[in-house]
């Protein structure tokens, strides 16, 4: 089997970047629909909606690991809210 050229790995590097992009950009448009007051509080919270759907699916300490979206998966909204209000008031979770 030929190993790939560094041009074909750059473009499906590229195309794995644009599609989690993607489903970044819908998961937000997801809890803007679902949770409104919960999707503004986290935009007014971290500044804009880009970094908010940034914060969303990054792993959280406060959530061991996981990630907003593994929470709400799981149906623990009253955990995402408490994280992101303590956010909003500076508290950092110490674990």
């Amino acid at each position: 089997m030929k190993a790939p050229t560094y041009a074909e790995l750059a473009s499906e590097l590229t195309r794995l970047h644009d599609a989690r992009e993607a489903v970044i950009e819908q998961a937000l448009d997801a809890l803007e629909s679902h949770h409104p007051p919960l999707a503004q509080l986290v935009v007014s919270c971290v500044g804009d909606r880009h970094r908010a759907a940034r914060w969303l699916v990054m792993p959280q300490r406060a959530f061991s690991g996981r990630n907003a979206y593994d929470m709400l998966a799981d149906g623990d909204l009253d955990g995402v809210w408490e994280q992101v209000v303590l956010k909003q008031l500076g508290i950092v979770a110490a674990l």
